[in-house]
C-alpha cells in the first residue's frame, strides 16, 4: 500500500492495482487448481484430466487477471483511491482532535492559528474541488488525494513542533545565561559553564527547529491558497483539468513529498 503522507502517483498506483489484481480471488483460486493439478501430475503422471485440470486453471486466472487488471482499471483504481481517501480522513481527525488539546493545554497562540488555517483552506479547496469534478471522477480523487496528504504532513509537522515545544518548555534560558555570568575562567567551573552552555545551545536548537517546521506549514498553506485559485479558474473539459491547474497539482505533490520528508 501507499505509505503514509506521500502523494500517491501513476506508478505507486500502478504497484497497488497490480498487487489487488494478482490477490483477487478470481486469480488465485483458478491458480491454486492449477498448482495443483501440476502437483498431482508431477506425483501420478500427466493425464488427459490432469492437463485439462492444469491448463483450465492455468486459463482462468489469466482471464481473471486480464479482467482485474485492465477490463475493470478504472473500476479498481476508484475503489483504491476512495479507501485510500477514508483512511486518510479517520487520520486526519484522529490528529486534529490530538493536536487541539495539546495546543490548549500549552497556550501556543501561533500553532493554534496555524491549525485553523489548515482547516479552513483545506476545507476551501475541497468545497472548490467539487463545484468543479463530481466525486467519482478519477480527476476528484486524485485531487483530493494530493490535498489531504499536504494537510497530513503538515498536521504530523504541526505536531512535531507542539512535541518539541513542550520539550522546551520548562527550560529558563535567562537562568542559565545568568549562572554562566557568575563563573569565571577557572578550572573547577570549566564543566558546569560547559554543562550550562550544553543546555542553551540546545534550547536554541530546538527552538529553531520549531521555526523551520513552521515555515515549511506556511509555505504548504500558500501552496494550497494557489491552487485553490488555480482550481476555481480552470476550464473542465470531459472531466481533466486544464494544464495549470495539472500543473500546480503536480507542485503541490511534490511540496507535500517535502513535508513528509520533512517531519520525520
Amino acid at each position: 500500500m501507499v505509505k503514509n503522507n506521500e502523494p500517491i502517483s501513476a506508478k505507486s498506483l500502478k504497484k497497488v492495482l497490480l498487487k489487488n489484481s494478482l490477490s483477487s480471488p478470481y486469480v488465485t483460486y483458478p491458480a491454486v487448481v492449477a498448482l495443483l493439478g501440476s502437483m498431482a501430475g508431477a506425483l501420478f503422471g500427466f493425464t488427459g484430466i490432469v492437463m485439462s485440470l492444469v491448463a483450465s486453471g492455468a486459463v482462468m486466472a489469466a482471464g481473471g487477471f486480464t479482467t482485474e487488471f485492465a477490463l475493470r482499471r478504472e473500476k479498481n483504481i476508484k475503489r483504491i483511491m476512495l479507501q485510500l481517501t477514508k483512511n486518510m480522513e479517520e487520520r486526519r481527525e484522529l490528529l486534529v482532535s490530538d493536536l487541539k488539546k495539546e495546543i490548549a493545554k500549552l497556550k501556543l497562540a501561533p500553532a493554534e492559528k496555524q491549525l485553523k488555517d489548515f482547516q479552513l483552506k483545506f476545507t476551501m479547496f475541497v468545497d472548490v474541488l467539487d463545484d468543479r469534478f463530481s466525486t467519482t471522477e478519477l480527476t476528484f480523487m486524485r485531487y483530493m488525494n494530493v490535498a489531504e496528504q499536504v494537510y497530513l504532513s503538515g498536521m504530523d509537522n504541526l505536531r512535531n513542533a507542539v512535541i518539541s515545544h513542550k520539550a522546551i518548555s520548562t527550560t529558563d534560558v535567562a537562568d542559565l545565561q545568568a549562572r554562566m555570568s557568575k563563573l569565571d575562567a577557572s578550572d573547577n567551573q570549566k564543566l558546569e559553564r560547559a554543562a550550562l552552555a550544553e543546555r542553551i545551545n540546545g534550547y536554541e536548537s530546538t527552538r529553531k527547529q520549531i521555526a523551520d517546521l513552521m515555515l515549511m506549514n506556511e509555505r504548504a498553506l500558500t501552496m494550497l491558497d494557489q491552487v485553490t485559485q488555480k482550481l476555481a479558474h480552470t476550464q473542465i473539459e470531459k472531466g481533466m483539468a486544464d494544464g495549470d491547474t495539472e500543473s500546480a497539482m503536480g507542485e503541490l505533490g511534490r511540496l507535500g513529498t517535502m513535508l513528509s520528508q520533512y517531519s520525520r
